[in-house]
């Protein structure tokens, strides 16, 4: 998780809002500033902070008056928006394989470090989002002009996934990321994987194991990325991605929901060890 006074620090500028002729200034980094994205979130994210499944669905009074600015105005709100959007968008970035070609990062999120590079990058992502928010349909001034009483429907999980599927992409594409994400990952290391142990962090150290041998050998994940390139099954028994196969949306969630606040708390309980 991305830590918070940083990311305030970093994000200046003014989102601005015409009323009337008048012209009212938000600054972007203030928690109002981040709306776009919170209404844009499914039911199932916004519920990993409970408190806010209750946080009015229509932004008319939120954005004309104070009495909700406790809610938003504080690290709990930006770290519920941040997290969701910056996982989001982990899950569309895309690594090349070591032949050529492009892949989704393997396994999931919670089995990188909070350090890894990629991770962070899901992050720095964040105001570029916000930024694309005001031109795909999901600007702030449309969110300031919902009338009093209209409630904002809930976007499902499919429909957020399809919205930040289709941004991603492109901003990477403009910030010409790819590159850089490329170096990233063929130059991981193993402090870039979670600690706890994973499927992704046992191919990485056999790889790692394999190109420190003096005998030539070929890794389980060169193998799997040869069969898949060469349309050959190459199933490793493991009930455990059987499982993660047959119901991906919902391991999704829930992982989202429990295990990355587990990650973060972990995290978090590193650094204190280490200060």
């Amino acid at each position: 998780m991305k830590d918070v006074k940083e990311q305030k620090q970093n994000d200046n500028g003014e989102i601005i809002e015409m009323k009337q002729g008048q012209v009212i200034k938000i600054p972007k980094n203030s928690g109002k500033a981040w709306l776009t994205l919170f209404y844009s979130l499914p039911q199932e994210f916004v519920s990993k902070r409970p408190v806010y499944l209750n946080f009015p669905r229509c932004p008319y009074e939120v954005l004309r008056t104070d009495k909700y600015d406790s809610m938003i105005n504080n690290d709990t709100f930006l770290e519920l928006v941040w997290d969701c959007v910056a996982w989001s968008a982990w899950q569309y970035f895309e690594v090349p394989y070591q032949k050529g070609g492009y892949r989704e990062i393997p396994g999931s999120a919670a089995q990188y470090s909070g350090d890894f590079p990629l991770w962070r990058l899901s992050y720095s992502m964040l105001p570029l989002l916000r930024d694309k928010f005001e031109v795909s349909g999901f600007s702030f001034q449309q969110l300031y002009n919902v009338p009093e009483g209209t409630e904002l429907p809930w976007l499902t999980y499919q429909q957020f996934g399809n919205l930040i599927g289709t941004l991603v992409p492109e901003i990477i594409q403009e910030q010409n990321w790819q590159p850089m994400i490329d170096e990233i990952w063929n130059n991981r290391t193993i402090e870039d994987f979670d600690k706890r142990g994973s499927q992704v962090k046992l191919d990485f150290m056999r790889s790692w194991e394999h190109s420190r041998s003096r005998k030539k050998a070929v890794s389980i994940e060169q193998l799997a990325e040869d069969a898949e390139e060469n349309s050959i099954d190459f199933d490793i028994p493991d009930t455990r991605s059987a499982f993660e196969n047959s119901v991906l949306s919902e391991l999704q969630i829930a992982e989202f929901a429990a295990g990355l606040s587990e990650r973060d708390k972990k995290d978090s309980g590193n650094e204190n060890e280490g200060a």
